[in-house]
């Protein structure tokens, strides 16, 4: 009988096989006691110490958790249910909506697994409890209930609008903390956690640490596959030691993490059970067949045929083990396919990957030939037929060839000739990570402001100007969205000032996107004049529209939402400091722009009424 480790059989049911229990956290308790999992794989719940001293309290306020599918909701309401003494297997036996009695207040804690699971009438009736509660009406009873946003709302809006005044006033406040993702509010005795606002960087990093060093490990001892010096030619332990050694050991967990930090950025969010999903996927992803996610016996069939172009771990961040159509039901792999690598490259990279083995290159000897899985040994038979050959696999050569692209911007170390970054559709993102972090440590980031600053000049006024140290808001007369802009409104410093409106960046709220502010220090308040949030594709246009690009090339979108910023700008400074209309002159500045790139306000005087 073939070897076998438990620990294998059971992250299989976190993967994306098509009868995957992973969906029901209460089948993934029965499966971690049916393999003996010790210890569970699990993340400490992001909002759990926080409800439980809620519930502790002699006065509990209601907690509602929101999030999508996978970021832990029913996760939550479980462990509150074990911490008072809820009896474990009525959790199992799938009641919907279970009660106990909180030993501090005397009050009884009503628990909503999930509101989407209720029937029609079950969530009018849970509504109705729940509004009366928020509301602070109810003194015997407190709530815990999970559900998506979405249908939080929708069931909430039509259940208030065949009820009174009151009850569409609570609805309307418990909307507004949505919207503004506000904990709580003052009319309400309620607590409001969106799950899906957490760092997918954070939580993965500790996922895949959980996964590659789990005890269980050691079961893989017996198996002819594992040498005595700890060397194996299985593909699952193969791509486990490619995620060993945490995120500064592993360039590939590295760039995994920096993947999720840029996808947060443009407000792409990753659920936990989607982390966990990759994960598993990294480790036993298979192209091989139907089957794909490796078993321990279909592992040692590939190693003895010596086939590790199908458990490729870089193809499988991407599920290219996976039909296209069953691929795109999970959001973690739609939205890293986003990012393009396999498909951008440049010039420099190509003539490495193709041309490299030829000229004898040390880059392709370290980088390609010298990983025997899944570099030279997968991909020179098509890069031979298509350089020498009669050509008759081009398509796969093709496949061949973006499946490396993808093994060298995961596997590339920083600080080389070849940026990784320049095979992916965003560009700047190496320079947007090191923006985000200095803006987080305080660090000089002037390079990087003026290279935005000269991306938003070129974008407000239609012209090549270089100037990067002020900001020309312009406008062309009509809604102000002509293509050439070049009647000054304003132009604003890039540093502080201690009379006019200046531009500054900071952190936004979300610590994952850089904010752009319009500061007023009028007063000494520095007051907002206005601000915007830059996300990941934002930042992009902004660099690619300095180094040259037209500004509608790149992202017709991001250039209708600066010119929506810039003339909502111009709208507050003119009320804010605007000069007082005269009925005798009107004075304009005409914005004209020499060779260097230099931007020359020249100043017109027009008379009427003469």
């Amino acid at each position: 009988m073939s070897h076998s480790n438990s620990l294998i059989s059971f992250l299989r049911h976190y993967g994306p096989i098509p009868a995957s229990d992973n969906m029901y956290d209460e089948l993934i308790q029965s499966e971690i006691e049916r393999h003996a999992i010790e210890p569970a794989i699990h993340i400490d719940p992001a909002r759990l110490d926080e409800v439980r001293s809620n519930f502790e309290s002699a006065t509990p306020r209601n907690v509602i958790l929101t999030g999508t599918a996978g970021d832990g909701k029913t996760y939550h309401c479980r462990r509150i249910w074990e911490h008072f003494g809820g009896d474990p297997e009525k959790w199992k036996a799938g009641e919907k909506i279970v009660s106990l009695s909180l030993p501090a207040s005397g009050k009884t804690i009503t628990i909503v697994k999930d509101l989407s699971e209720l029937t029609q009438s079950e969530k009018d009736a849970t509504i109705a409890d729940l509004a009366i509660a928020v509301a602070g009406k109810n003194e015997d009873k407190v709530f815990l209930v999970a559900a998506n946003d979405g249908q939080l709302l929708a069931t909430w809006r039509d259940w208030s609008d065949t009820q009174d005044e009151d009850a569409h006033r609570v609805f309307k406040l418990v909307e507004d903390m949505l919207v503004e993702e506000r904990k709580t509010d003052d009319a309400l005795v309620l607590d409001l956690y969106n799950l899906s606002r957490l760092d997918a960087s954070v939580h993965f990093q500790e996922l895949v640490e959980q996964i590659v060093e789990h005890q269980q490990w050691t079961q893989c001892q017996g198996c002819e596959l594992l040498k005595d010096d700890g060397t194996s030619t299985c593909p699952i332990r193969i791509n486990r030691e490619r995620l060993r050694g945490g995120a500064d050991g592993s360039i590939f967990r590295k760039r995994l993490g920096e993947l999720m930090k840029l996808a947060r950025a443009n407000r792409m969010h990753l659920p936990i059970r989607d982390l966990l999903l990759l994960g598993v996927n990294i480790l036993l992803g298979d192209r091989q067949g139907r089957q794909i996610l490796l078993t321990c016996r279909t592992a040692k069939n590939r190693a003895e045929k010596e086939d590790f172009r199908q458990t490729n771990p870089y193809a499988n961040v991407f599920g290219m083990n996976l039909p296209e159509r069953q691929r795109q039901q999970y959001q973690v792999f739609t939205t890293l396919e986003g990012f393009g690598i396999g498909r951008e490259t440049d010039n420099k990279f190509d003539n490495l990957l193709i041309y490299g083995t030829y000229g004898e290159s040390d880059h392709y000897k370290k980088f390609i030939s010298d990983d025997i899985y899944y570099g030279a040994r997968a991909y020179e038979p098509y890069l031979r037929d298509y350089l020498e050959g009669e050509r008759e696999n081009i398509d796969e050569f093709m496949r061949a060839l973006g499946r490396q692209r993808q093994r060298l911007f995961f596997s590339l170390p920083p600080d080389m000739a070849f940026d990784p970054w320049r095979l992916t559709v965003y560009q700047a993102s190496g320079r947007f990570l090191e923006f985000i972090s200095g803006l987080a440590r305080g660090a000089d980031v002037s390079r990087t402001v003026e290279l935005l600053v000269k991306g938003l000049n070129r974008t407000f006024c239609g012209m090549m100007i270089d100037d990067g140290t002020q900001l020309y808001l312009a406008s062309s007369g009509g809604d102000g969205r002509g293509r050439i802009a070049s009647l000054l409104n304003y132009d604003l410093p890039t540093k502080s000032h201690r009379r006019d409106p200046y531009l500054h960046f900071t952190l936004a709220a979300d610590h994952a996107t850089p904010c752009l502010q319009i500061i007023d220090p009028a007063g000494g308040g520095n007051d907002v004049v206005d601000s915007l949030n830059l996300q990941l594709t934002h930042f992009e246009y902004l660099v690619r529209v300095a180094n040259g690009s037209l500004p509608a090339s790149f992202s017709r979108q991001c250039n209708e939402d600066f010119l929506d910023f810039k003339l909502r700008l111009i709208s507050r400074l003119d009320e804010l400091i605007g000069e007082t209309v005269s009925t005798d002159e009107v004075n304009l500045q005409a914005l004209t722009v020499d060779e260097r790139g230099r931007a020359h306000p020249d100043n017109i005087r027009i008379r009427v009424n003469q």
